[in-house]
């Protein structure tokens, strides 16, 4: 099956695998609609092994199985020419996608293409993607059980970094702008003030964190309670800015509460043995009952 979209895309199957053959040269200009026959394929791979899995079914029930089942997909590089790091990055994100089909992935780099397979080897690509030196052996090779949990593919994408360092098409995606929601109320103890947190915690946010803290420390509010959302984003560690306003405020005898934390937060302090340090001074039920009057 002949791919228009690209010119030199082709797909077609053998031996049940789906073989897609690249173009001759690959850069971030045909990247685009290269990774789309890649995910076309293994979409068809991934079709075809749900569907040979039903049929097996149909036998095991006395029925019977028309066709063969597909077992893969096999990239061929052929004589291709990688221009930039696109081809890498394109192998690394196929590899991503074909786990999470469960779905076998193999390369064909011919022995002469030495540039290729020694990129795929100082990137580490070679230890997580097959690599044959011709499509009969890569469809010939028989597919070795799935192994246990999930490669990760970042390591790889840094490797390609490094080895393409100039490489506009590798710059990273600027990350979403942080946001913080900070919301304070009283605790209805006449003496606690609650910080509500609902967000993300980072480098950028936990200093405004700090901030708000200092400037309550500053009028005169030394109980503070700062209650986290449940589904808070922590990406830093914000124990630094917590344990300085908690200092601050136990030398003036007042307390800082962490009440229903993150789990990951709470794992990071139980951690440190902190879990005592972040508790108030008198909990605000005992407050509220110490201030009742009695029936």
């Amino acid at each position: 099956m002949k791919d228009t979209t690209v010119p030199g895309l082709d797909i077609e199957t053998r031996r049940g695998f789906i073989v897609l053959s690249l173009p001759a040269q690959i850069s971030w200009q045909n990247y685009a609609g290269v990774r789309e026959g890649v995910s076309r394929a293994l979409s068809m791979a991934a079709g075809s092994m749900a569907a040979g899995s039903a049929a097996a079914g149909s036998v095991a029930a006395g029925g019977r199985a028309h066709g063969r089942r597909r077992t893969g997909v096999v990239v061929d590089f052929g004589d291709t020419v990688l221009l930039d790091a696109a081809g890498l990055v394109l192998l690394a994100r196929a590899e991503t996608r074909a786990q999470l089909l469960g779905c076998p992935l193999r390369a064909v780099v011919p022995a002469l293409s030495a540039h290729v397979r020694r990129a795929l080897h100082l990137t580490g690509l070679a230890r997580l993607v097959p690599v044959f030196p011709d499509v009969a052996s890569a469809t010939g090779a028989p597919v070795p059980p799935a192994p246990a949990g999930r490669a990760d593919t970042a390591h790889v994408l840094d490797a390609i970094r490094a080895l393409h360092p100039g490489d506009a098409g590798l710059a990273p995606t600027p990350p979403a702008p942080s946001e913080l929601m900070i919301t304070t109320t009283e605790a209805g103890d006449g003496d606690h003030t609650v910080v509500h947190l609902s967000g993300v915690l980072d480098e950028v946010t936990v200093p405004r964190l700090g901030e708000t803290l200092t400037t309550l420390v500053e009028g005169n509010l030394r109980h503070l309670m700062v209650r986290m959302h449940e589904r808070l984003g922590i990406r830093c560690d914000p124990l630094p800015i917590l344990l300085g306003i908690r200092w601050r405020v136990a030398a003036e005898g007042g307390c800082l509460a962490l009440p229903a934390l993150p789990a990951r937060l709470r794992e990071i302090i139980d951690r440190e043995g902190l879990g005592s340090v972040f508790t108030g001074c008198r909990s605000i039920e005992d407050r509220l009952l110490g201030g009742a009057e009695p029936a």
